[in-house]
């Protein structure tokens, strides 16, 4: 018997059985074979059945917008061979001729493998080009790894009448058993690179106990590639008791939407790739100079992790304003927000002028950290120059607010736990140790506007031949709140 499948992108393939004489094809919901598309002719075409020599043909009635037979526009009467494809608007008209005599004995239900070639690719995607232009309409839209895939799978269950489709990515592929499909399917697909197809599952004894509990009657599984890599797997299956066999057109279809999916699949996975790092650009950006959070995020799309907490050498820096709280009742909350925010910013540019790290605002105080990531030496000599440019700026907001405002800043070199703590969501710089508190103590010893060190810092600058352009002018040894001892500390003073 003749048996002619259609296929829209609008729903499920349906199927019709010739028979003798006339059928009418046709926008009109009377046809024999009804078309619900608006390219098509309320009487579009017409397709003859002669029983006696198994012919058919299929002629155009004139319709507005044609009747296209492998490609070509239909101008006389054509006679079908087997898997003629015919197209009408958006709908795809594939004919077979299958056979009913008992004595050839059924189809066979030995599983068919393909291997995916170039050839079988091209083949796949000129067949189904139209259902192809729908799929990729679709998906095109799609900025989302998970909405892909289900996307993928819910146009490939449709396109298909199946019961059931998934994409599997490859990271899942242990997880096979658990997902619900044969593994002896998946493992045949994933070791030949082939598409495989299986017309009658219930009928081969090589698939397994799986496929008989899940009443699997026809099954097809596709290796999703990028280029020889595969990068998923899809599978579709139907159970329905009746349901007609997966066949090569299904194939076909099956493996040009696999490829769809791949270039999908590629396609989120770069713009999730893009946007991780951009949130992680941001976030560095918050705590560094430019030059410092490139080189972190390069750092990071090597290794694919920021730093985590690691213990090393650093320098700390800790400035806060003289008694905020008066300035700010006399000032108003408005003006103080103005003047601060504004000192945040000239303190900011300050610390990163000099490659400095911005740990965190202290509600009117900066803690600032250099010699984390490396990049740069004299780490000390860094977080002095800093210093002094902030008193600088502050001077600077003084004058143009005509205001007083004073500072103290704290500077101490010492070994800290210092890196990034958090997840995928929420990542912040975090620095611990005495160093640290350290330095948050020195600051209460340098005001009015003074910049006092600790003896680290203040030795590795005695060493240094840079640090010509400071004077250092020992304060002795100060008593620092929390330590039993006193601490030696300098004063900083420009040459």
């Amino acid at each position: 018997m003749w048996v002619v499948t259609v296929r829209s992108p609008k729903g499920e393939p349906r199927e019709y059985t010739l028979k003798a004489g006339k059928m009418i094809i046709g926008r009109k919901s009377d046809s024999d074979i009804p078309l619900p598309d608006e390219s098509a002719s309320r009487v579009h075409a017409e397709i003859y059945f002669e029983p006696s020599s198994s012919a058919v043909t299929i002629t155009d009635l004139g319709s507005t917008n044609g009747t296209y037979v492998n490609r070509e526009r239909l101008v006389q009467p054509h006679r079908i061979g087997p898997e003629d494809q015919v197209r009408i608007g958006q709908h795809i008209l594939t004919f077979s001729h299958r056979h009913t005599d008992p004595s050839l004995g059924p189809p066979s239900s030995l599983p068919d493998t393909q291997p995916l070639t170039r050839d079988l690719l091209l083949e796949a995607l000129d067949h189904h080009a139209v259902l192809l232009y729908e799929v990729a309409s679709r998906l095109n839209t799609v900025i989302d790894l998970d909405t892909a895939l289900r996307e993928v799978s819910e146009l490939m269950r449709v396109a298909m009448g199946a019961d059931k489709c998934q994409v599997i990515l490859a990271e899942r592929f242990n997880m096979l058993h658990d997902l619900g499909f044969p593994v002896s399917i998946a493992r045949m697909a994933l070791d030949q690179r082939s598409a495989v197809i299986i017309p009658d599952a219930q009928a081969d004894p090589h698939l397994g106990k799986s496929t008989l509990l899940m009443r699997i009657r026809t099954a097809m599984c596709v290796p999703v590639m990028s280029g020889e890599k595969v990068i998923a797997l899809t599978y579709v299956y139907k159970t329905r008791p009746l349901a007609r066999p997966f066949d090569q057109s299904d194939l076909q279809l099956a493996v040009a939407i696999s490829h769809q999916a791949a270039l999908t699949i590629q396609r989120t996975r770069l713009l999730e790739h893009v946007r991780k790092e951009q949130r992680i650009r941001q976030l560095l950006q918050r705590f560094l100079s430019p030059p410092e959070a490139e080189y972190l995020l390069q750092d990071y799309l090597q290794t694919g992790s920021l730093p985590p907490l690691t213990e090393k050498t650093v320098t700390v820096l800790f400035a806060d304003i003289t008694d905020s709280t008066g300035l700010a009742e006399r000032l108003g909350a408005r003006r103080f927000s103005d003047i601060l925010s504004r000192y945040y910013q000239q303190m900011t540019d300050a610390v990163f002028s000099y490659g400095g790290l911005l740990n965190k605002y202290l509600g009117d105080g900066v803690m600032a950290v250099f010699g984390v990531t490396g990049q740069q030496m004299d780490a000390e000599e860094r977080a002095v120059r800093a210093a002094l440019d902030m008193v600088n700026r502050l001077q600077n907001i003084n004058q143009a607010e005509g205001e007083q405002i004073e500072m103290g800043i704290g500077i101490n070199t010492g070994p800290a736990i210092a890196g990034y703590v958090g997840n995928e969501d929420r990542v912040e710089f975090t620095v611990l140790g005495d160093a640290v508190n350290l330095a948050q103590r020195l600051q209460l010893h340098a005001r009015p506007n003074k910049v006092v060190i600790g003896p680290l810092t203040a030795q590795c600058l005695n060493t240094t031949t840079a640090s010509a352009g400071f004077q250092l002018n020992s304060m002795g040894m100060i008593e620092v709140r929390g330590r039993s001892q006193g601490v030696e500390a300098f004063e900083v003073l420009r040459a």
